[in-house]
């Protein structure tokens, strides 16, 4: 026979039934070890024997196990969350709830600013981000071993710090949610489309929080701004053309060149997204030279990517030259950027399979693919591999077509609904 809940609590040890007491203030969707060790400052192996203790009781249930995170647990019900919050504010003042949510912060800040160095040091460079300069830092800071284990992080924590930056926000801690915002970076970029609507929700919330937090400026302004704008548009709006006209002339007005440039390549994005191909390139084209003036061979990389583009919507292409483009933007960014680097080798597969060279296309295609998989991209990769499958189906092989198609669609679903209806379509012309 179970235990009621409450008699399951009675028979707790004090530091225990602390614990679980601050878990119901947390907004999280699971909890892990080290979240515990950090909300309660306490050493890994006390903080995982409380959460053995608490499944063993049943007042938490263990729900699976991560890689990089450990065993993960839950409340078993909404109504036992709210139960073990009611003990919490018999218990602790409304100031002790606040710090449970503050340490839960800064354990995520400062994983998550750790996460975007290894993954895109050239963003995380855009801002001096120092988790250590708020309360709450972390007595066990956490350190990820490699730009793939570091978006992996970030991926299996998702849920839950878009969870915190929402509550940060309505507990007016300002300083927390852009800076969170911000450093979640890589996660954005490979979650992609799948999740422009929290995208454009968090940044909106991280651009109110900038003007009430003293510490921040322009300059924090003006590169949020510019990953609200990719956000808006993936999303497809058309106030994304606005946002970055806003960067354009913010950074003018600092004399920042390097933010400049970062401006034009993003309008160029936008009209080269919304088929505008004669307003991109002279946008595309401008990054590049100043990105080259300036010696920024990952910036000249990332313009050459959608330069290659637009070049292959031209009605006269240079195969030879675009091919080019693409091979020498790889060469720059393997080993500085693992996303970019993928998608030129994924433009330069998609443009041989274009050119007819069916052998050549499938390698870079296939390898990319398997280099968005590793860093957690699935809709760029199941978008090379529906290049793959149209390169099939107008070569007449309509059973490697289908394996192609089939393959995408195992990736579209949780993050683009109409990626995977499209595709759908596609394999049901083949049946």
């Amino acid at each position: 026979m179970s235990t009621h809940p409450d008699a399951a609590y009675a028979g707790l040890g004090p530091d225990t039934a602390r614990t679980y007491r601050d878990l119901s203030r947390l907004p999280v969707h699971d909890i892990d070890t080290s979240l515990v060790a950090a909300v309660r400052r306490l050493p890994h192996e006390e903080a995982a024997a409380h959460l053995t203790t608490l499944a063993c009781a049943a007042l938490l249930e263990k729900v699976g196990s991560h890689d990089l995170r450990g065993p993960l647990y839950r409340f078993p019900s909404r109504v036992a969350r709210e139960r073990a919050g009611e003990l919490a504010r018999v218990h602790e003042s409304q100031d002790e709830g606040h710090d449970v949510l503050g340490r839960a912060l800064g354990w995520a800040l400062d994983a998550a600013t750790a996460a975007d160095a290894q993954a895109t040091d050239s963003h995380y460079r855009t801002l001096n981000i120092n988790p250590g300069e708020l309360p709450h830092h972390p007595q066990h800071p956490m350190r990820h071993e490699g730009p793939e284990a570091a978006v992996l992080w970030l991926t299996a924590q998702s849920e839950n710090l878009l969870a915190l930056v929402r509550a940060a926000y309505q507990n007016q801690m300002h300083a927390y949610v852009w800076r969170l915002v911000h450093s979640m970076w890589p996660w954005w970029r490979a979650a992609g489309q799948g999740h422009s609507t929290d995208w454009i929700e968090l940044h909106a919330l991280a651009l109110v929080c900038l003007d009430h937090d003293d510490s921040a400026g322009e300059r924090e302004e003006r590169h949020l701004l510019n990953t609200y704008g990719i956000g808006l548009r993936l999303d497809g709006s058309p106030i994304a053309l606005r946002t970055f006209t806003r960067v354009r002339e913010m950074a003018g007005r600092a004399g920042d060149a390097l933010g400049g440039a970062q401006a034009f390549y993003e309008l160029g994005a936008t009209h080269l997204q919304r088929g505008d191909v004669a307003e991109a390139v002279p946008f595309l084209q401008l990054a590049r030279r100043i990105w080259a003036e300036h010696g920024s061979t990952r910036g000249v990389a990332v313009a050459d990517i959608l330069l290659g583009q637009a070049a292959l919507r031209m009605p006269s292409v240079d195969t030879t030259r675009v091919l080019r483009r693409f091979g020498d933007a790889r060469a720059a960014l393997e080993g500085v950027d693992g996303h970019d680097a993928a998608r030129a080798l994924a433009w330069r597969g998609r443009t041989q399979l274009q050119a007819g060279d069916f052998q050549a296309g499938e390698s870079d295609v296939l390898t990319a693919v398997q280099e968005f998989l590793d860093g957690h991209a699935p809709r760029e990769a199941a978008r090379a591999l529906e290049w793959l499958g149209n390169a099939a189906e107008d070569g007449g092989r309509p059973a490697e077509a289908r394996a192609c198609y089939s393959r995408a669609l195992s990736l579209y679903p949780p993050v683009s609904g109409a990626d995977a209806d499209r595709v759908r379509a596609r394999i049901a012309r083949l049946t």
